[in-house]
């Protein structure tokens, strides 16, 4: 009889790192997969549900638009995710991004490399030589997959020329909500998400081109970070109303506290992750991308699910519907619970290619394995997204952490804004938490004129300086002098649907 080794070592991992009270479906990844997440828990320290998912998202993004899901009917979707990784300071939701997001970036690395040669073949065409008109060669495109600080037009622009999909990958999410008025008080940039999501064209109208930019079938997947303590920046009323928020799939992990170092880890002889999970995710990278005919339009292959799958998909997301049909208020419906069929197949999808480069199964459709491990991962995330909500929920007779604005007059130092909080029984820590966010916000309301200094200002849609207060800490003012700076965001690796879901 033979023995899986992996899997013996995995049941004794899930026992060790409490897998159990995570609530995350392991089993829902190969062995082998599940083995590089383990290894990564238990030697560089990583937290098992960000690694977990961010696993997940890291495939979405290899898989790009190479293969599209058929849901229901004509409604045909990619696998682009929206995720949210939530955790207070130090839980470590940068280190695994950065490892995970390695391969891709690598392969960035060398197409950056293949570029340059072939711009300086580019520039180096001579048009005459020898008295004869030589076909001039085509202007190279640069293809890249990893973008974290960009202009809205760039990051169109970079689809643009790479319509395999591109992936949105920044320390910070709320940093990138933030920058959206950093470059244009006129940016489409959540406006282009959504529609990215829901698989509708997009474009762009460039000054330096006669013809607007357009990206038939966008594939963007988006990751990123935020702390607890500003949650209410991803709950904020548009993002809601425009339905943002109901897109992202978050990961909150019960277990709060940082796991301590081991002694004597590093001395003992680790296995080489890096290159084995390069190995799977360069697999799915070397899946052969095909356009159609207009060179531009990506033209990936579309899975159907088996019958069996399909008809557990269906059963499940009627129980959905049963459950919203039975609510009588149209105001305590959650929009969020029709859109969770979509997130099911695109992580069905991803599930079936995971599966596939570890030797599991075939691509010719995604069958009830992969739907079934799908469910389970959005019972995951939506009992972290319940948990994420409830954070963001306060007392209705509680004073707004904004409220002491009102005590201040047009400009004001940092000292008047903690009196201002006193007086009206807010915490320090609170007002400054505060004042970072104003400045930071949307619509920025308040803006650092110099240090220890800010103004209100007044919304006229003009094009303002986003500016970084003070910290979430409850240290007191910088020290030294600052220039105003503006709001960045931040890369993971300084650290190191032709249907609609609407």
């Amino acid at each position: 009889m033979l023995i899986d080794t992996d899997h013996l070592v995995n049941q004794i991992h899930a026992k060790v790192e409490g897998v159990a009270e995570t609530g995350f479906p392991m089993d829902v990844f190969p062995e082998r997969i599940q083995r590089i997440i383990y290894d990564l828990v238990t030697y560089e320290n990583f937290n098992l549900e960000y690694t977990a998912s961010i696993t997940l998202s890291a495939y979405a993004t290899a898989i790009g638009n190479t293969y599209h899901v058929k849901i229901k009917g004509n409604w045909v979707s990619s696998c682009a995710l929206f995720m949210i990784l939530v955790g207070r300071p130090g839980l470590g939701k940068t280190p695994p991004l950065g490892f995970l997001y390695q391969p891709i970036r690598e392969n960035d690395r060398q197409l950056l490399a293949k570029a340059h040669k072939e711009y300086e073949l580019y520039e180096q065409q001579a048009v005459k030589k020898d008295g004869e008109v030589k076909e001039p060669m085509e202007k190279p495109r640069l293809v890249q997959t990893i973008i974290s600080d960009f202009t809205p037009e760039a990051m169109l622009s970079i689809h643009y020329d790479n319509p395999r999909g591109i992936v949105l990958l920044v320390d910070e999410v709320v940093a990138l909500f933030n920058s959206v008025k950093r470059y244009s008080a006129k940016s489409n940039l959540i406006e282009d998400l959504l529609s990215a999501y829901s698989g509708q064209p997009i474009k762009t109208v460039r000054k330096t081109e006669a013809f607007p930019m357009s990206i038939p079938r966008p594939c963007i997947n988006l990751i990123g970070g935020v702390q607890t303590n500003i949650l209410d920046e991803i709950f904020r009323k548009e993002y809601v109303a425009n339905g943002l928020t109901d897109r992202f799939l978050f990961v909150f992990p019960k277990n709060k506290k940082i796991p301590e170092w081991q002694l004597g880890i590093d001395q003992k002889q680790h296995p080489d992750t890096m290159n084995t999970w390069s190995w799977y995710v360069n697999k799915v990278l070397n899946i052969p991308f095909q356009l159609c005919e207009d060179g531009v339009t990506a033209n990936p292959k579309v899975l159907e699910m088996t019958k069996d799958a399909r008809n557990y998909f269906y059963c499940w997301n009627n129980e959905i519907i049963d459950r919203v049909n039975a609510i009588e208020d149209d105001n305590e419906v959650e929009s969020r619970q029709m859109k969770l069929n979509g997130n099911a197949a695109r992580l069905a999808l991803i599930l079936q290619v995971i599966r596939w480069s570890a030797g599991e199964c075939q691509m010719d459709a995604i069958d009830l394995i992969s739907v079934k491990g799908a469910i389970s991962l959005i019972n995951y995330f939506e009992e972290s997204y319940q948990r994420v909500k409830a954070c963001t929920i306060t007392e209705p007779n509680s004073k707004s952490s904004d409220d002491w604005l009102e005590f201040v007059g047009d400009t004001f130092t940092s000292a008047d804004a903690e009196a201002a909080a006193m007086s009206i029984g807010l915490s320090r820590r609170t007002v400054y938490s505060s004042l970072k966010r104003l400045c930071e916000s949307f619509h920025p309301t308040v803006i650092r004129v110099k240090q220890g200094v800010y103004s209100k200002i007044v919304h006229d849609f003009t094009s303002a300086q986003c500016t970084s207060a003070l910290s979430d800490s409850d240290s007191s003012e910088p020290s030294s002098e600052e220039e105003v700076q503006s709001a960045e965001v931040q890369s993971a690796n300084g650290a190191q649907e032709g249907g609609s879901d609407e």
